[in-house]
């Protein structure tokens, strides 16, 4: 799934006055998430992430698998939500946005193998 793609999905499934570079910036922040948290703990990976500009890369192909896209919809369903203090729909789509996550996050893991911690000699 592209950049554009997912935002395309979403401002058509819930219509916002935010633009392409703000929705960009959030999706940013959630690929960050992901690198950081779940991505560059598997052994081989040193992901370098310095985020996303529309301009540059809203053709780009996303990390997560289409399969698990919903992380990226809930996410920035709930980045709307949180910006247009409908904090009750934002308690919702962010409790959506921690399953999708959650859900990916562990088949990741599953299918990882984790980075081998250094072993420090005893002192």
């Amino acid at each position: 799934m592209t950049l554009a793609k997912i935002i395309s999905m979403v401002d058509e499934m819930k219509p916002n006055q935010y633009d392409s570079e703000t929705k960009t910036a959030w999706m940013s922040e959630v690929e960050g998430m992901v690198v950081e948290e779940i991505l560059n703990r598997a052994e081989g990976n040193e992901i370098e992430f310095e985020g996303y500009d529309y301009d540059l890369d809203a053709e780009k192909t996303l990390l997560v698998p289409d399969r698990y896209a919903d992380l990226y919809r809930n996410y920035l369903y709930a980045k709307v939500d949180y910006a247009n203090a409908e904090y009750e729909r934002y308690n919702n789509s962010v409790t959506m946005f921690e399953a999708s996550y959650s859900t990916f996050a562990q088949h990741y893991r599953r299918t990882h193998m984790p980075k081998q911690l250094a072993m420090l000699p005893p002192t």
